[in-house]
Order: C-alpha cells, then structure tokens, then sequence
C-alpha cells in the first residue's frame, strides 16, 4: 500500500483509451474487396445477406481488414478486388458487420427494381420529373 507522501510524488496516470472504430477521424474511407460472400443472420432473423471483406488502406504499410454490408434488393456488381467506399454504421443481426458499402461509388453500381420518392439520396437515384 502506498503512503500519501508517495502518491503525492507519483500520480497515477490514466489509461489510454482504445479507438475501436476503423474510421476514425474520417467519414468514409476507400478500399477494396478481398472476399466478397454470403451468411446468415443471428435467430431469430432468416435470409441471406451480402457482406464483403474489405481491406482499407492507411498510408504505405498499414492496411485493416473490417466486414462490411453490401445494401440493396437482389444482385450486386462487386467482386474480388472491386474498389468501394465505406462509411459508418452497424448491421444488428450480423455479428462484426459495423460498416457500410457506398451505392454508386467506384465499382458498386446497384440499380432498385422500382421507382423512390423519398430517401432517393440514400439510394442514388435521380428524382423522376413528371
């Protein structure tokens, strides 16, 4: 047990804390897709989602695995080694998924099979004119 005197001398110093978040400091990040396949999510959801593994880059050496989810109804365009853009953001049922791909970005061009009015941003696509 250290005495007052001690503790006056050498205080304790606090824990760095530690950046979970690959992301940090940036709002999206670009990479490229090491394995692009299919899983199923926690009970008691069923389906098969897309996700992808994708290798980010941080300068020369420094590169960072993360999972990410590939969005949208049906078929997509990605395969290994399409580049794409990630950002932020968790899939609940998927274990480990915290990212998402970037519609209409580099190689990840994913088309709706119908027309959006509303969240057409989120989406890419063009405002239909009447």
């Amino acid at each position: 047990m250290p005495t007052f005197n001690q503790l006056k001398k050498h205080q304790s110093r606090k824990p760095k804390k530690i950046v979970k978040t690959v992301l940090s400091g940036y709002p999206q990040k670009k990479g490229y897709c090491a394995r692009v396949y299919e899983v199923k999510p926690k009970k008691p959801n069923s389906a098969i989602r897309k996700i992808a593994k994708v290798v980010l880059s941080f300068g020369r050496d420094k590169k960072r695995n993360i999972l990410a989810y590939i969005p949208g109804i049906g078929l997509h365009n990605l395969q290994n080694l399409s580049t794409v853009l990630v950002r932020g953001g968790r899939v609940p049922d998927l274990p480990g998924v915290r990212y998402h791909i970037i519609r209409s970005k580099y190689d990840f061009t994913v088309k709706e099979n119908f027309t959006r009015m509303n969240r057409r941003s989120k989406f890419s696509t063009k405002r239909i004119k009447k």
